[in-house]
């Protein structure tokens, strides 16, 4: 069973949202504000959290970076906000998803079972990646030549594979010997 967190400091929301995955046939971790989100997302390890933006102690915003940062939990986000601010802020952190409330269970397990595959997706190409020199060597040119972090290197890389519709490797061994992102 897939156990996912909801992290909202609203009781109504928070329990009508576990109630329903349950019956989804999720297993849910159920906490009221940020610091407790983050604490058993260390413990537990979830294959997804849920995130409020405005809780107590630590918000989302924050717990996500620090999600991101500490952990390998994927997160996406559910807010009564949406407000082009907001969600932007949500992409560059690095959310599978941005949620507005109200919400129905039936309305959200396709995006929790979307963000799931993303999820499972991404990790894949980030274990490949660690085991490949190659593409670990082009997202690092990446990271240098266009100031990004890792994964939006990385994410970068894929996207031009995609593009171009062809291997990753194969993306990468082009960039690596392409003279422009060489040192000068």
């Amino acid at each position: 069973m897939t156990r996912i967190l909801i992290a909202d400091d609203d009781r109504l929301v928070l329990l009508t949202l576990a109630d329903g995955l349950r019956e989804a046939g999720f297993e849910v971790i159920e906490a009221h504000d940020g610091l407790q989100a983050l604490a058993l997302c260390l413990s537990e390890e979830p294959a997804l959290a849920l995130l409020d933006i405005r809780m107590p102690g630590l918000d989302g915003l924050e717990l996500a970076r620090r999600l991101r940062d500490e952990t390998t939990v994927p997160f996406l986000f559910f807010s009564a906000y949406d407000d082009e601010e907001f969600v932007q802020r949500a992409v560059e952190i690095g959310a599978l998803g941005y949620l507005i409330k109200p919400l129905t269970v039936a309305k959200i397990v396709p995006t929790i079972r979307t963000a799931l595959a993303r999820a499972q997706e991404i990790s894949g190409l980030q274990g490949a990646m660690a085991s490949n020199r190659t593409i670990a060597t082009a997202v690092g040119m990446l990271m240098r030549a266009a100031g990004l972090d890792q994964p939006s290197a990385f994410e970068q890389l894929r996207q031009q594979a995609r593009t171009q519709r062809r291997k990753l490797e194969d993306v990468a061994r082009s960039m690596v010997e392409d003279d422009k992102y060489q040192k000068p």
